[in-house]
């Protein structure tokens, strides 16, 4: 009986199994770094929007997050309480806007000062996206660039 035997073909194999035996490690690693660099882009345009943050609070508020499986990476509000004066509410407002209230002038002659109805977010978020993904792009590309070349030997 005829057959043809490739050697080396175990070997990839065996490298193959070792490399993915690694991978959920290294994927966690890899939005590990996203989330920090995200965070980073977040804390820039935080600076950025004119939100007088000198106290650096809103930016303390924001943490990063890393999926409990390690799939997804996160910037958001700090958990804990929750309510109108919470951080995730806070931040909430400061992105978004939020709506002013009216004043109880009780007078008939009572003019408010007011002349619009909503203060504008900052949109720190929306601003961060654009540069956050590109980061988060060239952070893959290199982990593929890392697989691969473990890949070659």
């Amino acid at each position: 009986m005829q057959s043809l035997q490739i050697d080396g073909i175990s070997d990839f194999d065996s490298d193959l199994e070792e490399l993915l035996g690694k991978l959920p490690d290294k994927r966690r690693d890899l939005h590990e770094r996203i989330a920090k660099g995200t965070k980073e882009e977040v804390d820039k345009q935080i600076n950025a929007s004119g939100l007088k943050d000198s106290s650096g609070k809103i930016k303390d508020w924001q943490e990063s997050h890393v999926g409990s499986g390690g799939g997804y990476a996160a910037v958001r509000a700090e958990k804990g309480e929750t309510g109108k004066n919470s951080p995730g509410a806070i931040t909430n407002y400061l992105e978004n806007g939020h709506r002013i209230r009216e004043p109880g002038g009780n007078s008939k002659t009572y003019r408010p000062r007011i002349k619009k109805p909503y203060v504008d977010g900052y949109h720190f978020y929306q601003s961060a996206q654009t540069s956050a993904e590109a980061k988060a792009i060239a952070e893959a590309e290199k982990f593929v660039e890392e697989f691969r070349q473990k890949l070659e030997g």
